[in-house]
């Protein structure tokens, strides 16, 4: 089963971003937009995992989220991976709560470790994929700003508060990936 660790999104920022999207997105055909009710920030991303150890995998998971306490994250600006002048992969930034997330990534990640997954290569970079440049699609000399149009102003997208993580279970379809929740996780609870 593809699987992947991930915080959900508030209802009212996702709203935002759609809106901002919707009146500023250029490009229909070279990117691959994400659905808003696909939006979320991906902790770890597990690949294929047996069905027989999804239950090990929830174990783990509680395990490290039992040792964070709540905390917000607020969404502000736009972005690009690896960056901005010629993006693959397009993002809405975290401005408050990354040294929170990463903490979170990295208890997610070693927990996962002790039971056999591998550690995660790179830094994480909390931020939420809006969109993915197509393959072979190169951006004009305009990078990020020849799929959305700019504005004067860092376009603000709010806060989601994050007191769970989603174990996903994620199935690639014609029409995109369709996801499933498997279990929520709360985090620490109770000081």
């Amino acid at each position: 089963m593809r699987t992947f660790i991930a915080v959900p999104i508030a209802p009212q920022v996702r709203s935002r971003i759609n809106r901002y999207l919707t009146r500023h997105i250029t490009d229909l055909k070279r990117v691959k937009w994400v659905r808003p009710e696909d939006f979320h920030l991906t902790l770890k991303f597990l690949g294929e995992v047996p069905v027989g150890d999804i239950c090990d995998t929830i174990v783990a998971v509680r395990k490290a989220c039992a040792q964070i306490e709540p905390f917000d994250l607020v969404f502000n600006g736009l972005g690009g991976f690896p960056d901005a002048a010629r993006p693959h992969t397009l993002w809405v930034g975290v401005t408050e709560g990354i040294e929170e997330s990463a903490e979170l990534a990295e208890a997610i990640d070693s927990e996962l470790f002790r039971i056999g997954f591998p550690r995660e290569g790179r830094r994480f970079t909390p931020h939420l994929t809006i969109g993915r440049v197509k393959k072979g699609a190169v951006p004009e000399a305009g990078g990020i700003d020849s799929f959305i149009l700019p504005e004067k102003e860092t376009p603000f997208f709010g806060m989601s508060a994050v007191d769970s993580v989603a174990i996903f279970s994620s199935e690639l379809t014609r029409g995109g990936p369709k996801y499933e929740v498997l279990e929520e996780v709360p985090l620490k609870t109770g000081g």
